[in-house]
């Protein structure tokens, strides 16, 4: 008989690593797939049972997927076509049925603007949505005592043991006794009870942190949601390399150029996305290595930025991609990112992206406290003004639509109560880093949208309308933070309620920037329509440049065995 552990093999081995989901009716030139892990929520489950299949949508075998989209994205009969993969990741407490909910709505928003992002004949695009194994909040309560480790546990039953003890000598021994050392009793006892009450308080708040499930979800998207999605990116790659060998080029294509591998991140999904990023790419190339270890910028690299203008390394991952776009949505990713440039995980990604935006708003609760709160025990900061997110970023201006950079980009962007230039004081000497230059910033804290015009982040109450360096009031947070606890406003997730946001990110991610830009009819109109619904631009000055640029020649001359 098969022993326990080959039996959890073999199940494991039956259920795959991932499922895989695609629409019923596929648009031309289009193709639309949800990609699952199978990675359980805890780790003695082995794998996520999954659930019934989305509405909608149709099972397919994960293999037949992976060979359905080369075959997409690598036509026989178009080698120029301009092919695009687009990933979405979800973020934090999401759940299964949160996520197909999510990926609903971009699907529907996908649909309903097909001719500008699918119209083209040329143009081949895929759209991923992949989820990794995420919880809701509260769903770990049941298992709070048997997962509680045996210090604490034995903490916890001391503790209480104590308290009742002691609250019995109160209760019957002091009433029987008449002596001095009554009181003197009657304090200690007390004491004891205190004392047993802070313990047991202190294990209440650990069972409280475990059961937010915010850092059990940090775990899963590290070990289980990046390694995932790295295997996705490879075996699609794989694939399109099998393919075009099949099709007789085994060698540089004039005429085929590589993927455009595009990614959009929401929350706790943008790190995800940045750490897979950082997975895939090669770190040895000549030209990811800019600098030496003293910090000196090698002369090789300098020429290089002195002819481009700008410091992106080669974008190329693996035989048939290019990194093209990256957007961030309300990302869960530390604002100290935006002013370090030592070690600076987010650079590291970005330089290899031809395009990046950044969707925020001051108002985002979920990140303000919530996310702040909890990192408070793990981010190494000294002063609670670096401690806050990169999705709590806003622009200083009290008008909507464009916003010109100026000569310091900034002196106009804050993340908390202080700005990126008193920020970078210390860090970087009032220097603009590349990750804070790479951005193009859409600023959504009083987005309107919907008929009547509603506020879709915040009550949209516009505190800048007179003071550009205004800023949300302390009352008005904590009434956000109650009104989204209420599901009355979706600070966090109102980015995928309003259509404006919405086809916003889904241009931007399929299309880039100056397609988009074709799309809306030019950037006046574009940028007209941002106004028109109280959102704030700046635009990044390495855009004009860098999305000019197609994607690099297909090359399988380093193919696989």
């Amino acid at each position: 008989m098969a022993s326990g552990q080959e039996q959890a093999e073999s199940d494991r081995g039956a259920i795959g690593a991932f499922r895989v989901y695609s629409t019923l009716d596929q648009i031309p030139n289009a193709g639309f797939y949800f990609i699952e892990s199978t990675a359980p929520d805890n780790v003695e489950e082995g794998c996520d049972p999954g659930g019934k299949t989305p509405d909608g949508l149709s099972p397919v075998d994960p293999d037949e997927a992976v060979k359905a989209i080369a075959e997409l994205l690598t036509p026989a009969d178009d080698p120029g076509a301009d092919a695009n993969l687009v990933v979405m990741s979800h973020g934090f407490n999401t759940p299964r049925d949160s996520a197909l909910k999510f990926y609903a709505k971009a699907l529907d928003a996908l649909t309903k603007d097909r001719d500008s992002l699918f119209g083209a004949p040329s143009r081949r695009t895929v759209c991923v949505g992949y989820r990794w194994p995420s919880e809701r909040i509260g769903s770990v309560l049941d298992s709070s005592l048997s997962a509680l480790p045996d210090f604490p546990l034995i903490i916890l039953v001391a503790a209480a043991a104590a308290i009742l003890v002691a609250a019995w000598i109160i209760v019957v021994l002091l009433r029987l006794m008449a002596t001095p050392e009554a009181g003197l009793l009657w304090r200690l006892e007390l004491a004891v009870i205190w004392v047993g009450l802070l313990l047991v308080f202190t294990i209440i708040i650990l069972a409280l942190l475990r059961a937010i499930v915010y850092f059990r979800d940090v775990y899963r998207a590290t070990n289980y949601g990046v390694p995932d999605l790295v295997e996705v990116i490879r075996q699609i790659d794989r694939e399109a390399v099998s393919r075009l060998e099949k099709l007789g080029e085994d060698a540089a294509a004039s005429e085929r150029r590589r993927i455009a591998l595009s990614f959009i991140g929401h929350s706790m999904g943008g790190l995800v996305v940045t750490n897979a990023i950082r997975v895939l790419s090669d770190v040895f190339k000549r030209d990811a290595i800019r600098t030496f270890l003293s910090g000196r910028l090698r002369p090789e690299m300098a020429a290089i930025e002195s002819r481009s203008g700008d410091d992106a390394v080669s974008g190329r991952i693996g035989h048939v991609f290019t990194l093209t776009r990256f957007v961030l949505i309300s990302p869960d990713i530390p604002a100290e990112a935006l002013i370090a440039d030592r070690a600076n995980f987010l650079a590291s990604s970005l330089r290899r992206f031809r395009e990046a935006y950044l969707f925020s708003n001051e108002g985002d609760e979920v990140l303000r406290a919530i996310s702040t709160s909890v990192n408070y025990f793990t981010f190494p900061t000294m002063s609670r003004f670096y401690g806050y997110r990169l999705g709590n970023a806003e622009i200083l201006a009290s008008a909507f639509g464009a916003t010109p950079s100026g000569p310091n980009l900034l002196d106009i962007l804050r993340a908390g109560i202080k700005t990126l230039a008193y920020l970078s004081g210390k860090v970087t000497g009032y220097k603009a880093t590349t990750v804070a230059r790479a951005f193009t910033y859409f600023d959504c804290t009083d987005y309107i949208d919907g008929t009547p015009p509603r506020g879709m982040l915040t009550e949209a109450l516009n505190f800048k309308r007179n003071d550009p360096k205004a800023t949300i009031p302390l009352w008005e947070q904590l009434k956000l933070l109650i009104l989204y606890l209420m599901g009355r406003v979706d600070v966090h997730g109102g980015y995928f309620d309003g259509e404006t946001t919405q086809r916003l990110i889904y241009r931007l991610a399929c299309l880039g920037y100056s397609q988009s830009l074709a799309a809306y009819g030019g950037e006046n109109a574009m940028l007209a329509q941002c106004a028109d619904h109280q959102i704030r631009v700046v635009v990044s000055d390495q855009l004009p440049t860098r999305s000019q640029k197609p994607p690099e020649p297909m090359n399988l001359s380093d193919n696989l065995a």
